[in-house]
């Protein structure tokens, strides 16, 4: 089994508003990829890559923009993004147009492991694939669309350990989740460009051990998806 930490930077700039209109979330991601091309001969001079920003041929985003009250939080998981998005921050407050005055960092050293219980999670906007919101508008069965939830949890797991390079022996290890409430949102909660997406509130337990900033589901990249310790 592959258990080395993993570093997760996390940076509130709390100096700028942020409202929570998804264009303007898309506007700020197309924007801090646009800077880091502006300077990308300092990204590849420190061996760094700039589609870790807003890559729509990353399964998972290495970066991710999100918020927190009322302000945007960038979040880089692994060593790599984590130094991007360091010199992403470096270069931002030189060029930015008002001085920052007040920015958190918080620094995460994640190790994946499973657990001898099941810890509980929830997900307050957990965005689903359009396929999957038709497959359960049209189950009947209570526990029917529990299965099909807790499989499409585990699909994102699965995503998420192949991106931060976990792996483990799923014949000795078993990885276990289970949806004890999921509601969906009274409405559809948009994307960007019109487009939308069915949000759900779920609580699962499972026998995993899960960073403290990560985000499943769809849209994850503007902040969608964000999982809660509880």
């Amino acid at each position: 089994m592959n258990t080395e930490t993993i570093p997760i930077l996390c940076l509130r700039l709390l100096d700028i508003p942020l409202t929570d209109n998804p264009d303007l979330r898309k506007l700020l991601l197309v924007g801090a990829k646009d800077l880091a091309r502006k300077h990308q001969a300092r990204f590849e001079q420190a061996g760094l890559s700039i589609d870790l920003f807003h890559n729509e041929q990353v399964i998972y985003s290495a970066i991710q923009l999100g918020r927190y009250q009322k302000a945007p939080e960038w979040t880089a998981i692994g060593e790599e993004a984590c130094r991007a998005l360091s010199l992403w921050y470096e270069i931002f407050r030189i060029e930015a147009a008002q001085p920052l005055r007040n920015t958190v960092e918080i620094r995460e050293g994640y190790t994946p492991e499973f657990l001898t219980y099941s810890k509980r999670y929830k997900v307050g906007s957990l965005l689903i694939s359009d396929e999957l919101a038709v497959e359960l508008n049209v189950m009947t069965n209570k526990f029917a669309r529990q299965d099909r939830l807790e499989k499409y949890l585990y699909g994102n797991l699965q995503t998420f350990f192949t991106f931060i390079g976990f792996t483990y022996d799923k014949a000795h290890d078993f990885l276990k989740i289970t949806v004890e409430e999921a509601d969906i949102h009274n409405r559809s909660h948009k994307v960007y460009q019109g487009q939308k997406k069915t949000a759900l509130k779920v609580r699962f337990t499972c026998n995993f051990r899960l960073p403290q900033h990560l985000k499943l589901g769809q849209s994850t990249s503007l902040g969608y998806g964000k999982v809660t310790h509880w």
